[in-house]
């Protein structure tokens, strides 16, 4: 395991949010979101981390869930929306440098990530 792994399931923990090494990544729970941190062993200074299912999508809304995906992707930084099957995620990417503080990132990562899930719900709500 890396040691920026390693540092961030004990940010995590230490922040109660009872991280989870998974095989699919670190999962945990944020304000009762289950969140979860892809990680790619190949590119430890890369972190995503993943709201997944906010909306699930079907053939009836799928033109207003993409309309406001994309609206989402362009006014939201580091942030952006995924259809994934018919599930929209919200998720976020960026690189980290080679001495991260995870009490800067992580937090304001994660409020980005209930921002983006709330305006999502209020833009498709106003496309009624």
């Amino acid at each position: 395991m890396s040691t920026i792994k390693q540092d961030i399931i004990e940010y995590l923990s230490e922040e109660g949010l009872r991280p989870q090494d998974k095989e699919y990544g670190i999962h945990f729970k944020y304000h009762m979101l289950s969140l979860f941190i892809r990680w790619d062993e190949e590119d430890d200074h890369y972190l995503s981390i993943y709201l997944p299912g906010i909306f699930s999508s079907d053939e009836n809304n799928r033109g207003d869930v993409l309309e406001v995906i994309n609206r989402i992707n362009l006014n939201h930084k580091v942030v952006k929306c995924l259809l994934v099957n018919d599930d929209v995620w919200v998720a976020t990417e960026q690189l980290l440098d080679s001495t991260p503080v995870f009490g800067d990132i992580i937090e304001r990562t994660l409020d980005m990530l209930v921002q983006a899930r709330d305006q999502f719900y209020e833009d498709l709500r106003n496309l009624s």
